[in-house]
């Protein structure tokens, strides 16, 4: 009888190992620019990344040409710590351009500022952050 308990924890554990490294390894879905909430001038487009999974996505896995005349808010990085801005790999690809941020605080002063190179870059937000952007340097 123990025997038996003991293989149906080794398959059940082996299983569910295999089912998170299948699911970790799942492509995120891209949400387009298109569908994010924005606004648009002449020559710029500005996106909010308003809800946790914009933020998540970010540029990562844009095409060269959407960075152009593209910047990115962050509304709420305060509500979403710890948080780190990275253009590496986290399922929805690479950062392929180096991208320039800005921290604000709540009262919108500048705390900080970062290059983050692309696609291995990592950038941390002061504590007191409340609003990122980002754009091309």
């Amino acid at each position: 009888m123990k025997f038996r308990f003991l293989y149906i924890f080794v398959i059940s554990f082996a299983l569910g190992i295999f089912a998170k490294d299948i699911y970790d390894r799942k492509e995120k879905k891209k949400i387009n620019f298109s569908e994010w909430p924005q606004l648009n001038f002449k020559n710029i487009r500005v996106l909010i990344a308003s809800h946790p999974y914009l933020a998540s996505q970010g540029f990562a896995g844009a095409e060269e040409s959407e960075f152009e005349n593209t910047i990115i808010i962050f509304p709420n990085i305060d509500k979403l710590q710890p948080i780190v801005f990275s253009n590496k790999n986290e399922g929805f690809g690479y950062v392929k351009k180096n991208i320039k941020i800005y921290y604000l605080d709540k009262n919108f002063r500048i705390i900080g500022k970062d290059i983050i190179k692309k696609e291995t870059g990592i950038s941390f937000p002061p504590s007191e952050s409340t609003i990122a952007i980002e754009g091309l340097p």
